[in-house]
């Protein structure tokens, strides 16, 4: 049975004034700036260095890299190293708040060979987490993954009396750019997920998911990461995703007209410039 363990455009950090009088922060990026095979550094770190597990990957281990879009044009984006690891990527910084929203196109370059479960093993999770509690791949966190054992895109929930990973009906088939872009408002514990086809636009699947049993106290989410993870014990290959033009927004106090944009994801930069579950 499983368990769950809880012990160019450049990066943005700015008070998102044109919203109102709601305060928060925004982060921005598209990776262009950043020298190639690198951490994208100061404002991203290494997700695999934070209590690193068992299997430990080199470090960085997320770094830049050249790729083409959805639109096979020459751009940046972010890769997590092919090694075997509890847990590779990147993450930075945001502030506690009662309203988050992400927006990334991301993409699943290679899957593992021995998945045992669906929270196992993970391509890349996009999500807002506690940093330092624990290594990624357990510490309290909430977002979206892309699942090495069914190889479709998952709701990812846990905090200390939550759990919930939930099927969201789209394949996560590699090669393929996807938009995903999710809300949650802490007070209610309702999620607001969406997934595009980044080439055409195609929306395949847009949720509303209230969870049950939520604590809103237990959502002290001070971090956002984008990484992947290798648990299974019979793999031989790790997982490889990749991340790029990422649109992230903590608010402290969102009024109703922030909730609607950032829910719709409608908030452009031009506008305002696991854990996992584990066999036991």
């Amino acid at each position: 049975m499983p368990r769950a363990r809880v012990t160019s455009c450049t990066v943005l950090a700015l008070a998102l004034a044109t919203l109102g009088p709601s305060a928060g922060a925004q982060v921005v990026d598209d990776f262009q700036s950043y020298v190639l095979g690198a951490l994208p550094s100061p404002t991203w770190l290494d997700a695999g260095a934070v209590l690193p597990g068992t299997n430990v990957p080199p470090f960085p281990s997320g770094y830049v890299f050249s790729t083409t879009d959805a639109h096979g044009h020459p751009t940046q984006a972010v890769t997590t190293v092919g090694n075997i690891a509890d847990s590779k990527g990147i993450y930075t910084p945001v502030p506690i708040s009662n309203f988050y929203a992400l927006k990334a196109d991301v993409r699943v370059d290679r899957y593992s060979d021995h998945p045992a479960s669906t929270a196992e093993d993970w391509a890349m999770q996009v999500t807002f987490g506690q940093n330092g509690v624990d290594n990624w791949a357990f510490t309290p966190q909430a977002g979206i993954y892309a699942s090495s054992f069914t190889g479709g895109w998952r709701l990812y929930v846990i905090a200390t009396s939550t759990f919930a990973d939930i099927d969201l009906g789209v394949a996560a088939t590699p090669g393929t750019w996807y938009t995903v872009s999710q809300t949650l408002d802490v007070g209610l514990g309702l999620f607001h997920s969406r997934i595009l086809d980044a080439a055409t636009g195609t929306v395949l699947t847009d949720q509303f998911t209230t969870i049950a049993g939520w604590v809103p106290s237990e959502a002290q989410f001070d971090a956002f990461a984008f990484f992947g993870g290798d648990l299974s014990l019979g793999d031989t290959i790790g997982n490889v995703g990749v991340i790029d033009n990422v649109n992230v927004t903590a608010l402290t106090t969102p009024e109703p007209r922030a909730l609607l944009l950032l829910g719709a994801g409608l908030v452009p930069l031009a506008a305002v410039i696991r854990r996992r579950t584990r066999d036991a």
